[in-house]
């Protein structure tokens, strides 16, 4: 009897170590299989502080496509800072969001805009890591693939306040369980912008110097070995007009040397039109500071503001303006786009 109660209790020992086992394999398992949606809201939950880098590509005539390379900067709860950069890395732009409000700088002509705006909670942004995990988790009809080393998510996603909602695809590392590509659609399906991310660091230590107003601008004029001038810069007509709209009117003002000059088009069609607006802007020792209501917006890599009726922008030394009441929003942009585009060469 002895001996065959000591076997009974060394055999429910043995039974309850394989099972206990056996139980933690399929934790293990589990938890190599969870859903990395959940897992990348939970990790994005706990960081207190990020960094971020990545390229942007958008297109543009179906094909064609303007290359930045971006790096964005995150401290708990609402220090932002996104750095854009033209592939040369002769001109940097930067959003940033501090405890005194929203900006958009120019560091090339000592420009200084803030922006009376919600951003970036008004809209989506894919470089942005909370605009994905807000993408996810208000998506009820999101759609999940997966192949042997990722996942792909799709879901709805709106890059600016008024927008028509369009689909875009998150696309994840099965192991490391982090966004590696986001692929953004216009509502014709084409591909209108890629997001890939080179590098995700979610325990970058960040001091709150990053996110200073002068620091920031003065950090990028010091990379500057001399100030950018802009000797090809032209004003011109748009390469994109809408159906049915002719100029109208235009003036021009400008000084001896022409380093100032300020051109105003307006174009009509019946009872509606729009404007454009171009004037040169150059570097100063002095910041120029302007303020101005609207959202955020990268057209082509560059950033922009909309505004109700218009949208403003700086791109080589050339502030444009682009405004109307009657056309709409995603017209405005086109027109705008003309701008930032290289003439194909015959």
């Amino acid at each position: 009897m002895n001996f065959n109660l000591k076997y009974m209790v060394k055999s429910i020992k043995k039974l309850v170590f394989l099972c206990g086992f056996f139980f933690l394999i399929i934790l293990i398992g589990c938890a190599g299989k969870r859903d990395v949606e959940k897992s990348f809201l939970e990790e994005l939950t706990k960081t207190t502080s990020y960094k971020v880098e990545g390229v942007m590509e958008s297109f543009y005539d179906l094909t064609r496509k303007k290359v930045n390379e971006f790096t964005v900067f995150y401290k708990n709860p609402d220090l932002i800072k996104v750095v854009i950069k033209s592939v040369d890395q002769s001109d940097k732009q930067i959003i940033l969001k501090n405890q005194d409000g929203v900006y958009i700088l120019i560091p090339a002509v000592n420009k200084n805009f803030k922006i009376q705006s919600s951003w970036p909670e008004n809209a989506s942004y894919p470089y942005l890591l909370q605009s994905l995990a807000k993408d996810i988790a208000n998506d009820d009809n999101l759609v999940k693939t997966e192949d042997d080393d990722t996942v792909t998510i799709e879901t709805e996603t709106k890059l600016h306040a008024d927008a028509v909602p369009v689909r875009q695809k998150i696309i994840f590392d099965k192991v490391t369980k982090l966004p590696t590509e986001v692929v953004v659609f216009d509502e014709n399906d084409n591909v209108y912008l890629r997001v890939v991310f080179t590098n995700i660091d979610l325990s970058y230590n960040i001091s709150d110097d990053e996110f200073d107003l002068n620091n920031s601008m003065s950090a990028v004029r010091l990379e500057f070995k001399e100030p950018i001038t802009y000797p090809n810069r032209a004003i011109n007509y748009p390469s994109y007009v809408p159906d049915g709209y002719k100029i109208a009117s235009e003036q021009t003002t400008k000084n001896i040397d022409e380093t100032e000059v300020l051109s105003i088009m307006k174009y009509t069609s019946g009872e509606s039109g729009f404007t454009i607006i171009q004037e040169y802007i150059n570097d100063s020792e002095v910041v120029k500071y302007q303020e101005e209501v609207g959202e955020i917006y990268i057209i082509l890599g560059n950033v922009s503001i909309l505004k109700e009726y218009a949208i403003q922008t700086i791109y080589k030394g050339i502030e444009y303006t682009v405004a109307s009441k009657e056309l709409d929003l995603k017209e405005l942009i086109k027109i705008t786009q003309g701008y930032m585009t290289e003439k194909e060469s015959k």
